[in-house]
């Protein structure tokens, strides 16, 4: 018996109507759903820049230099990021982001907690930017690359270009890198690289006790 095509219409109509309502049920539930701290992270550059803060002692000798930055989210939390950069030879040693933070978590658990390693002060987003990028910059001429979760966190940052850059800093000592070895460093490692990045006699170096 042939088919009624006006029936075959209305069932295949039907289930367009059945499939198109599943997808938007799962559409409201998605947006329903809350957002990822890694997916607020990736959006942070089309959130304001709440504050900036810097090690005090930022313009001193000890090459160490600690960074906060944080942006105010739609729903009122805050995301943040944290850099520490070796300004004499390694660039960006250390960095972690996070989102959804109350102000009053993001001060107990961010920036109280910085604070114990360096004393913090607020400082333009001019100055956060400059430094952690130019030490970026200036470790890759001697090939080290930025560590690793720099991938995320980068997104709390300005692109590049976007902001002025009207501080003098300078990075290495005496236009050279000098190599302060830490506890976590592979002191080998990198003082191989610098010998065949920088060369013999071009780069300076300071050993923990018990090293070398």
């Amino acid at each position: 018996m042939p088919r009624d095509p006006r029936k075959h219409q209305k069932a295949i109509m039907k289930k367009r109507s059945k499939e198109k309502a599943a997808a938007q049920h799962r559409a409201h539930q998605q947006a329903a759903m809350p957002a990822s701290p890694q997916t607020i992270i990736q959006r942070a550059r089309t959130y304001p820049i709440l504050e900036c803060w810097i090690s005090a002692d930022w313009q001193g000798d000890m090459g160490l230099v600690q960074v906060v930055v944080a942006r105010q989210q739609p729903d009122g939390d805050i995301c943040f990021a944290t850099y520490l950069v070796d300004k004499l030879c390694l660039g960006l040693k250390d960095t972690f982001a996070n989102a959804g933070f109350s102000r009053g978590r993001y001060e107990r658990e961010v920036l109280k907690k910085a604070s114990r390693l360096t004393k913090l002060v607020k400082c333009p987003p001019e100055l956060a930017h400059q430094m952690i990028y130019g030490a970026i910059d200036f470790a890759a001429r001697f090939g080290f690359d930025p560590q690793k979760d720099f991938a995320l966190s980068q997104y709390l940052l300005t692109p590049r270009g976007e902001l002025a850059e009207p501080y003098q800093l300078t990075f290495g000592r005496n236009g050279k890198p000098f190599f302060v070895s830490g506890p976590y460093d592979n002191t080998d490692r990198i003082l191989k690289q610098l010998e065949k990045t920088a060369g013999p006699g071009n780069f300076d170096y300071l050993m923990m006790i018990g090293e070398g």
